[in-house]
């Protein structure tokens, strides 16, 4: 089996499994978040130390904690009060630490890591908790997979003009234009349960592409800052978590906002 059967596979199987525990909902759903905000936040702390920054530590597992379980307690806008205080957990932290090496340096890269691993991913949990929560997570969650599946085989056979390759080689227009017209012809076939007119749908659509791609680029520039392919290799043919859930972090929020904006 070649890299991109793999790869298509993983995809497959991984789809049911998120969308199984979002029907659950509840603490089924809050689990399966803090596991992926814990994995990947895991796998960005050891790029730190790839690129000779070890994290600072238990600022990590404060913030994880403090976003995952702050956005099933707090749902809705209450849920951004807990920036101020986890701030100053982390400012604490940092004054327990300040006779290691480049205390300061090491707290700013580790919070600032963990912010995008775990703020990023506690949307998860707050767009599931709105009202019509359910289709709108769906719609992030196979929206984002049905735009990096599409963009992913579309640019692999039929790909010739790199989107920005110095950064991602692998990425194609012709991939992107492909992914995003599925996304949005995926949306438009929901437009009655997300009620949604047809133009939103589109834009929805559109909007998820968008925000995946700039997902997995941002990823993708952190790793070649590191030098690293993958930021972990959990995930046959993927890589780590995060490497499967970069453009997921950034569509949610997208969706999120979307939903608030829409009145849905």
């Amino acid at each position: 089996m070649n890299a991109g059967q793999l790869r298509t596979l993983t995809s497959i199987a991984w789809v049911p499994l998120n969308l199984g525990l979002l029907y659950i909902g509840r603490e089924a759903w809050l689990l399966w978040v803090a596991i992926l905000a814990i994995a990947a936040t895991s796998e960005i702390l050891n790029l730190l130390v790839k690129a000779g920054r070890p994290p600072l530590p238990w600022v990590g597992p404060a913030v994880v904690f403090a976003f995952v379980v702050g956005a099933w307690a707090m749902p809705g806008s209450s849920f951004f009060y807990l920036a101020g205080p986890m701030l100053v957990i982390t400012l604490l932290l940092l004054l327990l630490s300040y006779r290691q090496a480049n205390a300061f340096e090491r707290w700013g890269l580790t919070t600032a890591a963990c912010l995008y691993t775990s703020f990023l991913a506690a949307y998860m949990i707050l767009l599931r908790n709105e009202r019509n929560g359910l289709w709108w997570m769906g719609a992030a969650l196979t929206g984002t997979w049905v735009f990096d599946t599409g963009a992913y085989l579309v640019g692999r056979r039929w790909g010739k003009r790199r989107l920005w390759p110095a950064i991602s080689p692998g990425k194609t227009w012709e991939g992107t234009l492909a992914g995003t017209a599925l996304a949005a012809g995926l949306c438009l076939a929901a437009v009655r349960v997300l009620g949604l007119s047809y133009p939103q749908a589109i834009g929805l659509g559109v909007l998820i592409a968008v925000l995946a791609q700039l997902g997995d680029l941002v990823e993708s520039a952190i790793k070649r800052q590191v030098g690293v392919k993958d930021a972990g290799s959990f995930l046959p043919g993927h890589g780590g978590i995060l490497d499967r859930i970069d453009g997921l972090l950034f569509s949610t929020v997208g969706v999120y906002y979307f939903a608030l904006l829409a009145g849905a």
